[in-house]
C-alpha cells in the first residue's frame, strides 16, 4: 500500500492527465462545478476577495469561482503539469478569469500569513498526511474573520472492504478520509467555528455512474494507460459496485463544510 505522501504525488500527476480529465471530468470531484458553486455560495464569497484553491487539480473550480463570484483566485497544485495546463485553459476561455496558478504542496503552501479572505479545499483534506497541521496552516493563511470551505469524501470508520483499502481506494480519496463528523471535529480542534455542513452524498452515485461508463469507453478502445501504482484500464467494475453499495448504506458520502477563522 502507498504511504500517504507518495499517494498524494501519484494522485496529483494522475489527476492532471488528459485521460483523468476524460474519465472524471474537469472538476475531478463529486457534483462537479455545481457543488463548487454551492460551496462558494455557502461561504458567502464576495467580489474582489482573494481566494486560495488548495490542491486545485486542473483548475476548473478556481476558474469557475473567479467568474461566478468575481474573486481573484489563486490555485495551488502539486501536479507537474497542472499549473501550466490550468493557466492555458483559463486563457483560452471566451471570458478571461481573474485566476493564477502555482505549483506547490497544499500542505506547505508558499504564501504569507493573512494573505487570503477565503480558502477552498475540495477532495484534498482526505489525502493530507498531517491533517491538523494542514488546517493550522490554512488558518495562518486566512485574514482574521476569513472563511474556509471544505468539501470531501467521508468514510465511516471500519466500513471499507479490503479491495477499497489500497491504491484504488486512494485514487478515490477513500483510504484516509474521515467520517462525516470527523471534519467538523478537525476544524473546531484547529480553532475554526463551523457554520454550515451539507450532505451531497447523492453526487457520489452520479460520479460512480459516470466513472463506470467512461471506463468502459477507455477499455473498449484500448486507451488505458498505466500511472505508477494505478491503471485506469484495470479499474475493476466490481469495486464500483461495492462503492455504490456503501454509499447507499451511508458508509461513504460527500459533505460540504464552511468554517470561519475568529475575527
Amino acid at each position: 500500500m502507498l504511504d500517504t505522501y507518495s499517494a498524494k504525488i501519484c494522485c496529483a500527476d494522475l489527476y492532471s492527465s488528459e485521460l483523468a480529465r476524460f474519465i472524471l471530468g474537469d472538476s475531478l470531484h463529486p457534483g462537479g462545478l455545481r457543488a463548487t458553486n454551492r460551496l462558494g455560495r455557502a461561504m458567502g464569497l464576495q467580489p474582489g476577495w482573494r481566494v486560495l484553491d488548495l490542491a486545485c487539480g486542473l483548475g476548473a473550480s478556481a476558474t469557475a469561482l473567479s467568474r461566478v463570484f468575481r474573486c481573484h483566485v489563486t490555485g495551488l497544485d502539486l501536479g507537474a503539469d497542472a499549473a501550466t495546463a490550468s493557466r492555458q485553459r483559463a486563457l483560452d476561455e471566451p471570458i478571461p478569469a481573474d485566476v493564477a496558478f502555482v505549483r506547490g504542496d497544499a500542505e506547505m503552501p508558499p504564501f504569507r500569513s493573512n494573505a487570503f479572505d477565503a480558502v477552498v479545499v475540495e477532495c484534498a483534506t482526505s489525502l493530507f498526511a498531517d491533517k491538523p497541521a494542514a488546517i493550522a496552516d490554512i488558518r495562518r493563511l486566512l485574514r482574521p474573520g476569513g472563511v474556509l470551505g471544505l468539501a470531501d469524501v467521508t468514510v465511516e470508520s471500519g466500513s471499507l472492504p479490503p479491495e477499497l483499502d489500497g491504491s484504488v481506494g486512494m485514487m478515490l480519496c477513500l483510504t484516509e478520509a474521515l467520517p462525516a463528523g470527523g471534519y467538523p471535529d478537525l476544524l473546531e480542534s484547529g480553532g475554526f467555528s463551523v457554520s454550515h455542513r451539507e450532505d451531497l452524498s447523492g453526487e457520489v452515485l452520479s460520479l460512480l455512474a459516470d466513472l463506470r461508463s467512461r471506463l468502459a469507453l477507455v477499455n473498449g478502445f484500448g486507451g488505458g494507460k498505466s500511472f505508477g501504482a494505478a491503471d485506469w484500464s484495470d479499474f475493476p467494475p466490481d469495486i464500483l459496485d461495492r462503492a455504490e453499495d456503501l454509499v447507499r448504506r451511508g458508509q461513504i458520502g460527500y459533505w460540504l463544510y464552511v468554517a470561519h477563522e475568529p475575527a
